[in-house]
């Protein structure tokens, strides 16, 4: 595609969206491109060669993000300076008309380089957003981010900084809200699925204390998650914690139901699983026959038995 081409079909969305609004500083930048005009020792079809480098350039620093109004008004600007040498206009009017583009997409440069500065908590924020794919697990805030942002944007091709820096903090405040609802989701959803199936056998009535254990784990992850979203060694060893809580608590849960649905013949098979439990300890530990002795004690020797291994060891 040549670049005439590709400059009318910028033209023809430009237009599809309806004339662009005038950019800050608009009537400083037609009197500069008149008086450049005037004395550039160029012709007509030059000028608009330069205009044309200037737009690709304008396209290559992403104006189209940054500075959006600069990129369209200076397109609409390049496209007329063309018709009007094709049609054989005098060159100095010609001239004016394409170094207006120019010197409008200058003014878009200079708006991004002030953005980059007084936009970086956001823009940096934006980033950070994009790399843990806020944009895919919550589309709809993240497009609410990204539709502030273009607000910010547009504010700054008014020089309305003032207003930016106030409004940046909002967004900045529901940067944070997302980040902590991405992590939050990424990390302990598993947990929270969990912790809804222990919920949906009774877990919170069969097996209180494991429960409400449960619920504390993952309540400190959340809490964590939302003071320090990018502490990263941190979460990860509450959500181990969470999750650990949350698998016992299925265990507990499990168990206390297997005793509570049990009949008067199955309760005494639930306790003889118990007691092989601990007597596959004895056998491994070459100890005494001990299960006369109630369970308790039996767990006490088996643990005093390890602990003497282990002193040997």
């Amino acid at each position: 595609m040549t670049p005439f081409a590709k400059i009318t079909t910028t033209l023809g969305i430009a237009l599809l969206a309806g004339c662009s609004g005038k950019v800050a500083n608009y009537e400083n930048i037609s009197l500069n491109a008149k008086r450049d005009a005037a004395i550039a020792d160029e012709s007509a079809a030059r000028t608009i060669q330069h205009a044309q480098s200037k737009l690709e350039l304008g396209h290559t620093e992403k104006l189209k993000f940054y500075a959006p109004r600069h990129l369209e008004l200076a397109t609409e600007q390049l496209i007329e300076a063309q018709e009007m040498h094709t049609s054989g206009d005098p060159d100095g009017k010609v001239k004016t008309v394409a170094m207006t583009s120019i010197k409008t997409l200058e003014a878009g440069l200079e708006t991004k380089q002030n953005i980059l500065k007084l936009l970086k908590p956001t823009l940096d924020h934006r980033n950070v957003l994009l790399d843990i794919r806020a944009d895919e697990f919550f589309p709809t805030d993240f497009a609410g981010l990204e539709q502030s942002l273009r607000e910010l944007i547009d504010l700054m091709e008014d020089n309305q900084t003032v207003e930016v820096t106030k409004k940046q903090k909002l967004l900045l405040a529901r940067m944070h809200q997302v980040e902590v609802n991405t992590i939050e989701y990424i990390q302990l959803q598993p947990v929270k699925d969990h912790l809804q199936r222990v919920d949906n056998k009774g877990g919170s009535d069969v097996a209180p204390i494991s429960w409400e254990t449960a619920q504390k784990a993952l309540k400190q992850a959340q809490a964590l998650i939302d003071k320090t979203p990018r502490a990263k060694g941190a979460i990860a060893k509450a959500t181990v914690a969470a999750t650990r809580a949350a698998q016992h608590a299925e265990v507990i849960t499990d168990l206390s139901n297997e005793i509570l649905n049990a009949s008067s013949d199955e309760a005494e098979g639930i306790a003889l699983r118990m007691e092989r439990w601990l007597y596959r300890i004895s056998v491994a530990l070459k100890h005494d026959d001990i299960r006369h002795q109630p369970l308790a004690d039996q767990a006490a020797e088996y643990a005093g038995a390890v602990e003497a291994v282990m002193r040997k060891q």
